[in-house]
């Protein structure tokens, strides 16, 4: 965000809407991280692929817990993905779509860390798990962040039952990842990303709109959902705990496109005037050169 950017504003506009969202009742699909109820919620190991997951109840089925997270963008890797700089395998398995929020300071946001320490501790808690890695958020401008994120593509002998999802256009719209993934890779729900725009209407209510991925940039207000997983590290009983970005919904990029940098385009006369002042210097196509005159020799070699 530059220097024009309303920070004060969009930190009171992101105050409000997670004290809203706070107070309203939790629906079927996601509620606020801060709403979550862990006493409803356990910690249940699955095979494909190999990882640890927060689940719930859902009648006879395990539904996976989702929270949504409100912030403003500080830093994104998101599609479209136009080209890559490697197609290795070791490369294109760690392809993802990131995105780090921050609340600019705001106390609101930052009380969000007590619930995901409390998360944390359910993981660490679970049979099994030796050496547990926390998330890794990273700050902005000495700011707390809550970062999201999922990877492209799945490898096919961890989910070999699955069957391969194609990419939207407006994530892989010339084909790079499909050519990337070859036969080793597949697109699973795991690696399935919704972008949307979340519209308030009148009533209170709200309803979600699609939105192409590359309309995302910093210094937008946005509400992310995301689920808990924990993936196997390299040895028996380690493992990593990641917050799984599911959706990203624009909520507003007001404050954003206020702050736009407009171009300056200098003045007509001011360009002549500024022309008609610089040296010009001839131009040419030919140069005669000044060579060494050598002295003549004698016939015994010597120089007269």
């Amino acid at each position: 965000m530059n220097w024009r950017y309303k920070k004060e504003e969009a930190r009171l506009r992101l105050d409000s809407y997670i004290q809203a969202i706070g107070q309203a009742p939790v629906d079927s699909v996601s509620g606020s991280l801060k709403a979550l109820q862990l006493n409803d919620c356990e910690v249940v190991m699955f095979s494909g692929p190999p990882c640890l997951r927060l689940v719930r109840s859902a009648g006879d089925e395990q539904e996976e817990v989702t929270v949504t997270v409100a912030g403003i963008i500080s830093d994104k890797t998101l599609p479209p993905v136009y080209q890559l700089r490697s197609t290795k395998p070791e490369h294109v398995r760690y392809l993802g779509q990131f995105v780090r929020l921050t609340g600019l300071g705001s106390h609101t946001f930052e009380e969000s860390q007590d619930r995901l320490r409390e998360i944390f501790e359910e993981f660490r808690r679970t049979e099994g798990v030796d050496t547990l890695e926390g998330f890794e958020f990273g700050l902005y401008e000495e700011q707390y962040c809550i970062a999201l994120h999922t990877r492209y593509l799945t490898d096919r002998r961890n989910v070999p039952g699955q069957r391969h999802i194609d990419f939207p256009a407006d994530v892989d719209p010339e084909h790079a990842l499909e050519d990337a993934r070859d036969i080793q890779f597949i697109r699973t729900v795991d690696n399935v990303v919704q972008y949307a725009k979340k519209v308030e209407a009148q009533d209170g209510t709200a309803r979600y709109e699609h939105l192409a991925p590359g309309e995302f940039k910093e210094g937008d207000l946005v509400e992310a959902t995301g689920a808990f997983i924990a993936y196997p590290g390299g040895e028996a009983g380690k493992y990593k705990l990641v917050f799984a970005l599911r959706s990203l919904a624009l909520l507003t990029s007001a404050f954003r496109e206020e702050s736009r940098i407009p171009k300056r385009v200098p003045d007509e006369e001011t360009s002549r005037g500024r022309g008609s002042k610089r040296r010009r210097f001839p131009t040419a196509t030919k140069l005669k050169r000044t060579y060494i005159s050598y002295a003549p020799q004698g016939s015994d070699g010597t120089q007269n």
